[in-house]
């Protein structure tokens, strides 16, 4: 794809497996790479449904890279958004993709990341919590999600991303390894327009 940043966007929604509503109006401050956490305040049925998506490491090599762009791209909207645009709200508004272009977006990769969370050997709760849908039976209500957050989760998570990476090595498609392994995190925003956005994003050691 030509727009890196809407690349970014596809590819967060792939590994989140997250509604593409709700990531296209993620704002900086929930953006926690310390914690390795985006927190979605007001996703489909309202703040009560609040949840944070745990990062793997594909993931936050993700992020960072949308950061950077973002910043050369749209250099205003960059301070409160992380998918910004040209558009009234200045976040991103449309993603729909021509086909031949991309031939899976939105809740198709939705649908493809919880193919690949089963493919990884991912429980169907774990999947349900992931994904942040109603939890299914009695016993599962007594399930705190945020005790499950630090590491369980992030650990399926890193399992479905490393496969999603995986299967592109072994098409042995160079350019695609580079784009998702090669990034280093620190060095991307270490660049010096990183500084005035430092207290907002908050990056791990």
């Amino acid at each position: 794809m030509e727009n890196p940043l809407r690349r970014e966007f596809h590819l967060l929604t792939l590994f989140s497996g997250s509604r593409p509503t709700a990531l296209k109006k993620i704002r900086l401050e929930h953006v926690d790479l310390n914690r390795r956490i985006i927190h979605i305040p007001r996703p489909k049925g309202g703040e009560e449904k609040a949840f944070d998506i745990p990062l793997s490491q594909p993931m936050i090599r993700c992020v960072v890279r949308a950061i950077r762009w973002a910043r050369i791209m749209y250099s205003g909207q960059a301070k409160s958004w992380l998918f910004p645009a040209d558009s009234d709200p200045g976040h991103l508004v449309e993603h729909k993709e021509a086909r031949d272009v991309l031939s899976k977006w939105g809740n198709d990769l939705r649908q493809s990341y919880r193919t690949l969370a089963q493919a990884a050997g991912v429980s169907e709760l774990d999947i349900h919590l992931l994904m942040n849908h109603s939890l299914p039976g009695v016993n599962a209500g007594y399930i705190t999600r945020d005790r499950l957050l630090k590491d369980h989760l992030r650990r399926q998570q890193q399992g479905i991303s490393e496969l999603v990476v995986h299967s592109v090595a072994v098409e042995r498609d160079s350019f695609l390894v580079r784009w998702l392994e090669g990034a280093k995190v620190r060095e991307t925003l270490d660049q010096p327009e990183a500084a005035g956005q430092s207290e907002t994003v908050s990056m791990a050691a």
